[in-house]
């Protein structure tokens, strides 16, 4: 099973990401677009990961102590690989929910490596992904007023394709 452990969203905020979206895919002529069911912000992608192991990550998501909190998106950004842009939302730095959110991905990945698994070494940058492989001609200006997210949970996830589409199932 393909897994990842994620920060999801209502409908309610889906749906403003999914305006934002469409000014980007205004302004493109190409993109894989990220479906509306699935925006989230990954705190740990784990890959293909054996059926043995749910039980540990079942206890590893139980484990996992906070308080409920809210994340403030303001800006997007693009980061770009191989020349092809990946387009996101993301989080405001200065909002308390920033630091709480940085605190559980820490507490999530010290708990992932002491369980035996392979955790991505890079820095956490807190995002939501509009779109990869992004083509366009002129510069991209999205607009939006900032959105408030309140966070209360994390989720196990997995990431399969049915029928030819990307589906994010919750497991846990």
């Amino acid at each position: 099973m393909r897994l990842f452990i994620a920060v999801n969203f209502d409908a309610e905020i889906k749906g403003r990401l999914l305006e934002i979206q469409a000014q980007l895919r205004s302004q493109c002529h190409k993109g894989n677009f990220t479906q509306t069911e699935n925006f989230h912000i990954t705190l740990a992608f784990l890959g293909e990961t054996p059926e043995e192991r749910l039980a540990c990550l079942f206890q590893i998501i139980e484990d996992l102590r906070f308080s409920a909190f809210d994340l403030v998106f303001n800006h997007t950004g693009c980061f770009t690989h191989s020349g092809k842009e990946l387009w996101w939302v993301g989080v405001e730095r200065s909002c308390p929910g920033h630091s709480l959110l940085e605190a559980i991905h820490s507490q999530l990945v010290g708990h992932l490596s002491d369980g035996g698994f392979n955790v991505d070494k890079r820095a956490f940058n807190a995002h939501i992904t509009l779109a990869r492989e992004v083509r366009h001609t002129g510069p991209i200006v999205l607009d939006f007023p900032e959105i408030t997210v309140p966070v209360n949970r994390v989720s196990l996830m997995k990431s399969e394709h049915i029928h030819g589409v990307l589906t994010y199932t919750e497991l846990k």
